[in-house]
């Protein structure tokens, strides 16, 4: 009987070791072929979603929502103090509700980054500390919250097409813009929601068209052209995004 059972087993085992002899591996070429198939498939699918793209479209998304808050700040500040923040300066006396002004988010004028009582244009007197006195206005206020000043706009990157710029066009119709630079290609191809942006030689004339061929010191200029990483808004031009759209 035991004889038996050990001839059965010893013919299992053989017939595991020839089904197993008969089990064929991936070579050599055969691995490769598959790691080239599946690195070009790789690289199909992120030309397809572009990462820089999609995280410039969020980064741009972001921006577009702190431009919505100070815009929002902007007219929550002046229905409590009748101003708006670029107007508490003692050398901004003689502007008005009506004054056209530009100020870029570095600029105590702005209503973030704090300034002096001089001038609306400091840029270097505490400029955004995120303690104490040395706040601006829409902070100090309660407007917005102490942590947007540490947002790249105010006290981030001092890149240019980190920035925020507020815009007031001439007259009370005019308007109230804060724009931006954006990074996303897909959005800066949206000719309709661009607008140039110019304070003009004299620094009394501000254009915001949205159009991407205007007249007056925005005549001709163009997507191609418009220096993205370059405007200051000092006679320099280019093309921004702005809230409202």
């Amino acid at each position: 009987m035991v004889n038996n059972e050990l001839m059965k087993l010893n013919i299992y085992l053989k017939q595991m070791k020839n089904r197993l002899n008969k089990m064929k591996g991936f070579t050599l070429v055969e691995l490769l072929i598959v790691i080239a198939l599946i690195a070009i498939l790789s690289v199909a699918v992120l030309a397809t979603i572009n990462p820089i793209e999609q995280s410039n479209k969020a980064t741009d998304s972001t921006t577009q929502n702190d431009a919505a808050e100070v815009m929002n700040a902007y007219e929550r500040y002046y229905t409590s103090a009748r101003k708006y923040p670029w107007m508490v300066f003692v050398d901004s006396e003689d502007i008005s509700v009506d004054t056209a002004v530009v100020y870029d988010s570095k600029q105590a004028g702005f209503g973030i980054c704090f300034g002096d009582t001089t001038t609306a244009d400091s840029t270097t007197v505490g400029a955004c500390n995120t303690s104490g006195s040395n706040m601006g206005v829409l902070i100090s206020t309660d407007e917005l919250k102490t942590s947007f000043v540490s947002k790249n706009s105010f006290a981030g990157s001092t890149e240019v097409t980190d920035k925020l710029w507020t815009v007031k066009m001439p007259s009370s119709s005019g308007g109230i813009y804060v724009c931006y630079i954006p990074k996303a290609k897909a959005n800066r191809q949206l000719t309709d929601k661009l607008y140039c942006i110019n304070n003009g030689v004299d620094d009394e004339t501000i254009l915001v068209k949205a159009s991407v061929s205007t007249t007056d010191n925005c005549e001709a200029l163009t997507v191609s052209s418009a220096g993205w990483d370059t405007p200051t808004l000092d006679g320099n031009v280019g093309m921004f995004r702005c809230v409202p759209e």
